[in-house]
């Protein structure tokens, strides 16, 4: 199973690579929120037969408490903003330098996960995303 995690992360990454690469045409004609606009709408066109498929989707999000419905209410905010962010930085910076500050975010996964849940992480963790801000930072700094 975890090869397929692998598989499907990597895949991941070669998607939002390619995104990145044409957001940047698209960008120079129109504005993050319509890009923002219209993938919603395809993603709800795209998701939205496989919901009838999948019956636990409703029972799950009936059986969530308070907490784990704020946290998800705070996270869909949070996905919203970064993505105006992030095309946004793509827009003015370009999709390379905009990607490589935005990898960086593997240092703040460490960060918030130990601080708002207390998550143990190992040093091999900070050691890693540490160097991958710091790459990040090298880059941008450099070029």
């Amino acid at each position: 199973m975890k090869n397929i995690g692998f598989l499907f992360a990597i895949s991941a990454a070669i998607g939002w690579g390619l995104v990145y690469a044409i957001d940047q045409r698209i960008l120079t004609k129109i504005s993050p929120l319509t890009i923002m606009l219209i993938n919603s709408a395809l993603t709800v066109v795209i998701v939205l037969p496989f919901l009838f498929f999948e019956k636990n989707t409703v029972r799950d999000l009936s059986s969530m408490n308070k907490m784990n419905w704020l946290l998800f209410i705070v996270a869909m905010i949070l996905t919203v903003v970064s993505n105006f962010l992030i095309l946004s930085g793509v827009k003015l910076l370009g999709a390379s330098p905009a990607a490589i500050l935005e990898i960086a975010y593997p240092f703040f996964v460490v960060l918030f996960s130990f601080l708002l849940f207390g998550q143990t992480v190992s040093w091999y963790f900070v050691l890693g995303s540490l160097l991958i801000f710091a790459g990040s930072a090298v880059i941008i700094v450099t070029s």
